[in-house]
């Protein structure tokens, strides 16, 4: 009788051994998982892009129906090769400082079954600061990104105002250097899972499409129907280029290393990323992402901070809205006297 005492004794302490380190670890994972903050996803993506790893990168990416990649790849934000804008790759192997995030969240209309199914939306904003003595990446002229000469007095023109259509390629216009190579496709070995993401495609939707293998014929079948349908001028922004040389009033190209000098360089701006999950048992991952207010310094410290850094129409509605708002608040004053 004692024996089986004994032994009932032991297995319920077994048991109960078992169920306490179930509970330890249901807990971790709750933390881990459930109570997952969304800046810690920002943190970490930040710090992948930054260590220049492409394929620990780009698995930080996903979306709230699925893990799907984006168009092309979600690597079509990591290389200029893809001419996705915006696009991070003036960040990718290269340092900068992260200072504090901050998040908001998002009101999404998307219903679940049950409520830890419910995808979540934040806005996660990542202040970032390139240092003089460390790394700050160039702006280049709209031209010279694309692969355009440029006279001198056109760069000066730049130089004096580079506020002026900042928003058109502007990610892709920001560049570690001047030398050439920075914009073909990565040559570095990636696994598997993650290497199709980083093949560029055709650049237009407006191409037909084929079932014909050949990149190549494909991305040149996609220039011809931009042709048509907008005109040749359309094709020369398409994608971003090693950066054209500037020229003198008499045709001799200007040396590189006297124009890097004179070029701008982003000193800070705001990574406002997009992270999302699809439930509160899923990882935060992110979804899309934008950079917002730019500040560029000139070599003699000079700063300027950049307004025209978002398309027209998207800053016109902004100041739409702004102004209808006031006009409410000034009827409300009104009303109340």
């Amino acid at each position: 009788m004692l024996k089986v005492t004994r032994g009932l004794c032991v297995r319920f302490l077994y048991t109960l051994f078992f169920v306490f380190l179930i509970g330890i670890i249901g807990s971790s994972w709750f933390k881990m998982v459930v109570g997952a903050d969304p800046k810690e996803e920002a943190y970490a993506f930040a710090k992948a892009v930054e260590s220049g790893n492409l394929a620990k990168s780009v698995k930080h990416f996903g979306s709230n129906v699925c893990r799907c990649p984006h168009k092309g790849g979600w690597g079509a934000y990591l290389i200029y090769a893809s001419g996705e804008e915006p696009n991070l790759a003036f960040m990718v192997g290269h340092p900068f400082s992260v200072g504090t995030a901050t998040v908001t969240h998002l009101k999404n209309n998307v219903a679940a079954a049950i409520p830890w199914q419910k995808p979540e939306d934040t806005q996660v904003d990542l202040p970032l600061t390139f240092k003089a003595n460390t790394y700050q990446p160039l702006f280049l002229p709209l031209a010279m990104a694309y692969g355009q000469k440029m006279t001198e007095s056109e760069l000066a023109e730049f130089l004096k105002d580079p506020d002026n259509g900042a928003w058109k390629g502007l990610t892709l216009r920001l560049r570690p250097s001047l030398k050439p190579g920075l914009t073909d496709p990565p040559k570095e070995p990636l696994p598997k899972s993650v290497d199709e993401q980083f093949k560029p495609t055709p650049s237009s939707t407006l191409a037909t499409p084929s079932s014909n293998d050949n990149e190549a014929e494909d991305e040149a079948r996609s220039e011809e129907a931009i042709k048509d349908a907008l005109g040749a001028q359309a094709t020369a922004y398409l994608h971003a280029k090693d950066p054209a040389p500037v020229v003198t009033a008499a045709g001799a190209v200007v040396p590189a290393d006297k124009i890097k000098p004179q070029l701008p360089r982003l000193q800070s701006a705001v990574l406002r990323l997009h992270v999302v999950r699809r439930g509160a048992v899923n990882e935060w991952t992110i979804y899309h992402f934008g950079l917002i207010d730019p500040v560029l310094e000139y070599a003699d410290g000079h700063r300027v901070a950049l307004e025209h850094y978002l398309r027209p129409s998207t800053k016109e509605a902004e100041n739409a809205a702004r102004q209808l708002k006031q006009r409410l608040e000034q009827s409300s004053k009104s009303e109340a006297k």
